[in-house]
């Protein structure tokens, strides 16, 4: 059973339900939103369209809305900066499947504090009261039947610990509306239309930039998401993208010098393997191949040299195993 289960078959009463939540953005929020069209491509799993988030609290019932808005905020305005990481995937039974978080010590404390001080008018759920783990939801409902599969392809999805910072902490009607948003950076409470206000949030983004420049010039060793390693003389990296293996109208397009998708196969072939040695690094920017009666990726992939880290492009949504995947809105940085 998922958390929004539970807000189904309650009886009426006077109480209402809510949640509270961290909501991504960025580079994380379009990276977990593009895993799950992934998913919904692949494995025809419906995707409600729910904002990647991390519920801390919840579900929760009150009658105490206005105390219960009071509470979070009092609690939010003793945090400045709050940090979590991902950290690969997890899944609980064969019913949901997550993007695994690490959190900080600050993160840790901060639920805590808003456990133990909403308990004292709320009715909490067991998630709560339980061993509490850390997680954005990728796909749940209905799923037993197509877990291993999903589950595979999801492995040759990469999550790197990229760090991220809590811009803020939000309050949701059980229909999931934002109710209250206290914003860390901005050090304010925003209504609903404050919180989806595009002005307001780029202006958070912006002190959580001099915020972070500053930091990292603290920090001489804090590192980019995807970096090379130092490249030495004998060491090379190369970039490819767009073969588009099968594709035999490419050769019209693009004035490809074929006469055939086969003899342009075996060309595209021939080339990458005369320049890329067998454990050189190369990274492949999209559209490997193309076409109905296309051969997968990983066919390609067993054919060519190289160690293959993959961004795929708008045509790449096969199960990859032979490459690192890398989710295109993290991008790479040379």
């Amino acid at each position: 059973m998922g958390l929004f289960d539970l807000f189904k078959g309650k009886k009426h009463t006077r109480n209402h339900n809510y949640l509270i939540e961290i909501r991504f953005s960025g580079y994380v929020k379009d990276s977990i939103r593009e895993l799950k069209d992934g998913i919904s491509r692949n494995f025809h799993v419906t995707r409600k369209k729910i904002i990647p988030h991390i519920t801390l609290v919840g579900p929760l019932s009150t009658n105490d809305e206005k105390r219960l808005i009071q509470e979070v905020v009092k609690i939010a305005k003793n945090y400045k900066l709050i940090k979590l990481k991902l950290d690969g995937f997890g899944h609980f039974g064969n019913d949901v499947i997550y993007v695994k978080i690490k959190p900080s010590d600050e993160l840790e404390e901060l639920r805590v504090h808003l456990v133990d001080e909403l308990s004292e008018f709320c009715s909490l759920s067991d998630f709560d009261k339980s061993d509490f783990t850390y997680h954005a939801t990728i796909v749940l409902h209905n799923i037993d039947r197509k877990f291993n599969k999903i589950w595979d392809y999801v492995q040759t999805w990469k999550i790197p610990e990229l760090e991220q910072y809590v811009l803020r902490i939000t309050i949701l009607t059980e229909r999931r509306k934002i109710l209250k948003e206290y914003d860390l950076i901005l050090k304010k409470t925003l209504n609903r239309s404050q919180a989806l206000d595009k002005k307001t949030f780029h202006k958070s983004i912006k002190e959580l930039q001099k915020i972070r420049e500053k930091s990292e010039k603290e920090n001489k060793e804090s590192k980019p998401v995807f970096t090379f390693n130092e490249i030495t003389n004998k060491e090379k990296v190369y970039f490819f993208s767009d073969a588009h293996f099968d594709h035999r109208n490419i050769i019209r397009y693009c004035r490809r010098p074929f006469h055939s998708a086969g003899q342009m196969n075996r060309e595209l072939i021939a080339n990458w393997n005369n320049v890329v040695g067998e454990n050189e690094t190369i990274y492949f920017l999209g559209d490997m191949s193309y076409g109905r009666r296309r051969h997968p990726i990983d066919y390609w992939l067993g054919k060519l040299n190289g160690q293959v880290n993959f961004i795929r492009g708008n045509h790449d949504t096969d199960i990859i195993n032979r490459a690192t995947i890398i989710p295109e809105r993290y991008g790479i940085k040379f």
